[in-house]
């Protein structure tokens, strides 16, 4: 039996290996856009690592001790107004917690977002996280502190007060002062709803990319305030796309070196006022 299977065995083997040559001259014959798909529908590594960087982050949750962890930082906002007004070094104790609690809610990142949305509209007193007079809730504290990752602003970026002058010689409110995308969507939890989908570090490309927008359009008084107000921004923005894997090496370095030399030729025309382009 061995012996008279042995031409048909072999006869199937010539047939498979004549099937793979031809397979193989064909993916070689083939155009190159053809031919990647012929042979393994192979991604560019670019791609892939951008893939990746998207993919890990949108992964991101809380474990069970790490939201422990964060519930009890939102009950550290909470400022004990039982406190003697007169004992200044408890009030500054106090104080101080509410400010810890903040800080390390923030390097929890998106983990601690869903439970700072719960308490949106906590009532509870907490300290002012923007303005000094306004805002003293716990639930303020919680917007903010998200707001504040969102925004990402970087080091550097604008400068204290209200308003700044633009390309055309008036004042205009800052964009991180008036108006926001969260305020546009309804409010922050919507936005949160909105972008869902989006990775921790696309949701702040995209609220980067919103202040730059409102930055453009007051434009720069001069081009110390492009160095200060919108440059900046363009960089933070390369700097995260970079994370997420896009190639931006080149366009980053380029920006930076108009930062640290303060190329002035290098501005774009349309952002200052006529009589300095």
């Amino acid at each position: 039996m061995k012996r008279s299977c042995t031409p048909l065995w072999l006869a199937v083997c010539l047939l498979c290996f004549t099937q793979c040559l031809f397979v193989v001259s064909q993916a070689m014959a083939a155009p190159p856009e053809e031919r990647q798909a012929v042979s393994s529908q192979s991604v560019p590594a670019q791609s892939v690592k951008q893939q990746a960087a998207t993919t890990g982050q949108r992964k991101a949750k809380a474990t069970p001790q790490q939201e422990k962890q964060i519930r009890a930082l939102i009950e550290q906002l909470v400022f004990d107004e039982s406190i003697d007004s007169k004992d200044e070094k408890a009030r500054e104790k106090e104080w101080d917690l509410c400010i810890d609690a903040f800080q390390k809610l923030s390097k929890y990142k998106e983990l601690a977002f869903p439970a700072l949305v719960e308490h949106l509209d906590d009532k509870r007193p907490s300290i002012p996280f923007r303005n000094h007079y306004l805002g003293f809730a716990v639930g303020d504290a919680c917007y903010w502190n998200m707001v504040y990752q969102l925004q990402d602003r970087p080091k550097g970026y604008s400068r204290y007060g209200y308003a700044r002058k633009g390309r055309d010689g008036k004042s205009h409110p800052k964009p991180v002062w008036k108006g926001s995308p969260f305020a546009e969507a309804g409010g922050l939890k919507k936005w949160l709803i909105a972008n869902q989908n989006l990775s921790y570090t696309e949701q702040q490309i995209k609220c980067l990319n919103w202040m730059l927008a409102a930055e453009k359009k007051i434009g720069a008084a001069d081009a110390e305030s492009y160095f200060v107000n919108i440059l900046p921004l363009e960089i933070q923005i390369l700097k995260r796309r970079q994370q997420l894997g896009h190639d931006v090496q080149a366009e980053l370095k380029r920006l930076q070196q108009i930062k640290a030399q303060k190329l002035v030729n290098q501005i774009p025309a349309e952002l200052l006022p006529e009589k300095q382009k």
